[in-house]
């Protein structure tokens, strides 16, 4: 149960954004469950969780692991959170939060401080081939983002959620900045290169050609200038994740 997960429970805080969440908690607290690590990256573990009696998993969970002398990554997920919907930013809201200081699960020798809950989705997030359909209206949802000044600093296709009733949902918070002003054009172009050269990663040969025409109708401030610097950052992306792929696959 979830106490066994996190035997100090009492010691956390939670945010709740539903009361069907207080529901959702109460259950892991009383019911078993088993859980299935889906990613292993230094700073966090993503998990599937799924209730005993379910054949299909029934939550996603992002736990974070203890780490002397850093920020703490689910208040700043909340703070983040919180002034988005002030903004009006279509959000994939989770179910609730939990966190501790740090520093104490340090102390404690805790695995993690901390997490966000949110319900399983099988269905929603862009597929490559719902991302080439949806290219022209995710174009629009970004320049909408970057005018309230919202730099999502990961803007791979699958990162988007989406239905034909709500449109657009932002999902991962994590790495979000948030400015006053519109964006500036490079951090604008940064966000587009990182979108297109996923799609022509997968298999979208024209994709920067596609982003850029629609983003030139919405942003008149855009020069050749701007086109050799947009070439480029896809470039350095492309580089970057191709000398990820040659280190993994050399161990």
């Amino acid at each position: 149960m979830w106490t066994a997960l996190f035997p100090k429970w009492k010691d956390f805080k939670v945010y709740f954004f539903s009361k069907e969440a207080e529901a959702t908690l109460d259950r892991l607290l009383h019911e078993p469950f088993f859980l299935k690590c889906e990613k292993i990256p230094k700073k966090h573990r993503n998990f599937l969780l799924t209730f005993a009696s379910s054949t299909e998993p029934d939550l996603f969970l992002k736990l974070f692991i203890s780490r002397p002398f850093k920020r703490n990554r689910v208040k700043a997920y909340l703070k983040n959170l919180l002034e988005l919907k002030k903004r009006d930013v279509p959000l994939l809201e989770p179910l609730f939060l939990f966190w501790k200081n740090p520093l104490l699960a340090i102390l404690k020798d805790d695995p993690f401080y901390g997490g966000i809950v949110f319900p399983y989705l099988k269905e929603g997030f862009l597929t490559f081939e719902s991302a080439k359909i949806l290219l022209p209206s995710l174009v629009k949802f970004l320049f909408s983002l970057h005018e309230k000044g919202v730099y999502l600093r990961d803007t791979k296709f699958y990162n988007f959620y989406y239905t034909n009733k709500a449109g657009f949902k932002v999902f991962d918070l994590d790495g979000v900045r948030l400015y006053s002003k519109p964006l500036p054009k490079k951090m604008r172009l940064k966000e587009l290169a990182t979108l297109a050269m996923t799609l022509e990663w997968e298999g979208l040969p024209l994709a920067r050609e596609l982003i850029w025409n629609e983003y030139a109708k919405l942003y008149l401030a855009l020069t050749e200038k701007d086109v050799i610097f947009f070439e480029k950052i896809i470039t350095l992306r492309r580089n970057k994740r191709e000398n990820h792929l040659a280190k993994n696959l050399g161990k």
